[in-house]
């Protein structure tokens, strides 16, 4: 798979909710591109919630788990917003992937 995000923003101000589609591999590295975009599109309204939808992306593990941290903690990491910018954030993880997995089976019961 391709190296570079490539992203499509849908952004729904009345129903204060955006979905940031993500194609390419999810990386350590480049994390922080995804990272800046949550931070322009969340401020494009006041409690605008963000989801991040991986199901056409591969991402490495690392970046997954900083993801669900992020989403856990509704701020974004310190190195993209200093001030510790608070983010209502949304991940749909890649099919096959260990908390894809469990949310599937959490939904089945």
């Amino acid at each position: 798979m391709d190296p570079k995000l490539r992203v499509v923003v849908h952004v729904d101000i009345d129903r204060e909710a955006a979905q940031i589609e993500v194609r390419g591999h999810v990386t350590t590295r480049n994390i922080v591109a995804l990272y800046s975009l949550v931070r322009r599109t969340s401020a494009l309204a006041s409690g605008l919630g963000v989801t991040i939808n991986l199901q056409h992306a591969r991402i490495e593990a690392a970046a997954l788990e900083e993801l669900h941290d992020c989403s856990a903690s509704e701020h974004l990491p310190g190195y993209v917003a200093p001030e510790g910018e608070g983010c209502r954030l949304r991940v749909i993880d890649p099919p096959g992937t260990r908390s894809a997995v469990l949310a599937l089976a959490g939904s089945a019961g």
